[in-house]
């Protein structure tokens, strides 16, 4: 085996992270002395730590052997085999880096490591280095970010729900409504493959998008007959009244945007500002086909339901026109189906 040269050894014992350096063969050249300390810290029974064995054949054997053979588990040998893998993918120049994550648990504690491999500067026999980085510190940091955001996402959804209480106390038939539209713009939202994380918050914005109706007078909306022009103008600023509501709070989603622009219509038809296209938000243009859509086939004060096919007439025209076409394609594909599982489960048509 040729000299490491002297350079790299000081360069390696300078790193935290456990290094081997391996020549082309995947045999062990060298190890630094975080590699030495973690072998004998866990009672390693290699040889020389390593140094002269060969580490892609030792794990391609361990990937291998079956679970009675080895002292490992089906993790372990699934884990050897990508890593033996990965090396040999840089060896032959098929990839620039490999990179993974991997727990190794002590009994002690739970501890999860970062392993790069990565080709070495030509001119010695050393091929790759291979690095252990272990990264618990930063897994237990994700993790608490992750239950952070738990809390915080039941934060905002009590909130809404104490909104929503406030509406329905004054309105049954909006708050109502609101659900039925929640219920539908998500449903939308999962077939359009949005995010969980857009999904919630597209949840939250539909649970409240009337918001803004809490603020009108209940004779106006709960009237029987035709709406006055005057009347019908102050029901139509509810959006900007449901924005002006919330437009204070920092949501991690665009709520006020949602209530603000969830009539407005793809040609520019809408209100309250006009807005064409792609200038309305992608919750907003759901949000608004589950609000025609619960809106045609619900009873109001002033008419009974229709029938769900004068709803689905009606977003079948205005597709790519006055409402988004990717939206209504979603929509259309679970609105007709009266007997599905999910109307059932919603009432939507009771």
């Amino acid at each position: 085996m040729n000299t490491v040269p002297a350079s790299a050894i000081s360069v390696i014992d300078a790193l935290t992270a456990h290094v081997a350096l391996l020549d082309g063969d995947g045999l062990i050249v060298a190890v630094n002395e975080a590699w030495r300390r973690f072998s004998d810290d866990n009672g390693s029974r290699l040889p020389c730590y390593g140094i002269g064995s060969n580490y892609v054949e030792m794990l391609e054997r361990l990937a291998t052997a079956s679970i009675d053979d080895s002292s490992g588990s089906s993790d372990d040998q699934r884990i050897a085999g990508a890593v033996a893998a990965g090396i040999r993918s840089v060896l032959a120049g098929h990839s620039p880096k490999f990179q993974m994550e991997y727990p190794c648990h002590a009994p002690w504690e739970q501890r999860w490591f970062l392993l790069t491999v990565t080709p070495f500067p030509s001119g010695s026999n050393i091929r790759i280095v291979v690095s252990h980085e272990n990264i618990t510190q930063l897994k237990a940091a994700e993790e608490q970010a992750r239950e952070q955001g738990i809390r915080l996402a039941k934060s905002f959804s009590s909130m809404i729900e104490a909104i929503a209480l406030a509406i329905e106390k004054r309105d049954p038939y909006t708050a109502g409504h609101q659900r039925q539209v929640a219920a539908l713009a998500t449903e939308i939202g999962r077939i359009m493959q949005l995010g969980e994380e857009q999904l919630f918050g597209l949840h939250l914005g539909a649970t409240i998008h009337d918001i803004g109706k809490i603020s009108i007078p209940a004779e106006i909306l709960n009237r029987p007959g035709t709406l006055s022009q005057p009347e019908y103008a102050i029901i139509r600023c509810h959006c900007e009244i449901g924005h002006e509501i919330l437009r204070g709070i920092e949501f991690p989603w665009p709520i006020a945007d949602m209530v603000l622009q969830h009539h407005e219509r793809l040609d520019g038809s809408g209100y309250p500002n006009g807005l064409k296209g792609d200038a309305i938000c992608l919750e907003a243009r759901i949000i608004a086909v589950a609000d025609v859509f619960d809106a045609i086939i619900s009873h109001r004060p002033y008419r009974p339901g229709r029938h769900l096919n004068e709803a689905l007439r009606e977003l079948r025209e205005g597709r790519g026109k006055i409402y988004d076409a990717d939206v209504i394609d979603a929509g259309l594909s679970f609105f007709a189906d009266v007997d599905s599982e999910w109307h059932r489960r919603h009432r939507i048509f009771q």
